[in-house]
């Protein structure tokens, strides 16, 4: 899985280096390997159905505990209810809603797909960075990224796992 990090963009994921332009039809098949890498770890769908479900939740919570914000009432000298604070407040709750569903979309995406998707990449050889997608020189790929300076070989404790080894 990814981590938060300077090259999560928060508009859109960045899957590869913007100059690393591949064909249609390969874009297409490496992005299905990766969907069906992905499905395979359950721990990542777990995490990204969590993840895009938390700005529904958040929905229903504030209308649960705002009710009258999403109530048009009618009194007996006007009968007919002022509909206007109504449609402000729901259209407002939609924009915010929508803004909130697409950050966390996006969020989703770069800790639980985006990684798979540079796997991918890195299996069919194109050398670029795990970490920030940078594309590394084709004759170096186990130099240190340019752009962020990570290298595979330098391996720290939270990014090597459990090796059966007792302490």
């Amino acid at each position: 899985m990814g981590t938060l990090g300077p090259a999560m963009n928060v508009l859109w994921p960045v899957f590869h280096d913007p100059s690393y332009r591949p064909a249609f039809g390969e874009r297409l098949t490496f992005h299905w390997k990766a969907n069906l890498r992905m499905l395979r770890h359950p721990k990542d769908i777990v995490l990204f159905s969590l993840i895009s479900f938390a700005p529904l939740l958040l929905l229903v919570s504030f209308t649960r505990l705002f009710p009258d914000l999403f109530r048009a009432v009618s009194t007996p000298t006007n009968p007919v209810p002022n509909m206007a604070p109504l449609l402000f407040t729901t259209l407002v709750t939609f924009v915010v809603f929508l803004v909130l569903q697409h950050l966390a979309f996006v969020v989703a995406i770069n800790l639980t797909y985006v990684p798979h998707v540079r796997s991918v990449l890195l299996d069919r050889g194109v050398p670029l960075c795990r970490r920030c997608a940078q594309l590394l020189p084709p004759h170096a790929p186990d130099s240190a990224c340019p752009e962020c300076g990570h290298t595979e070989s330098l391996a720290t404790m939270s990014d090597s796992g459990p090796h059966g080894v007792d302490a």
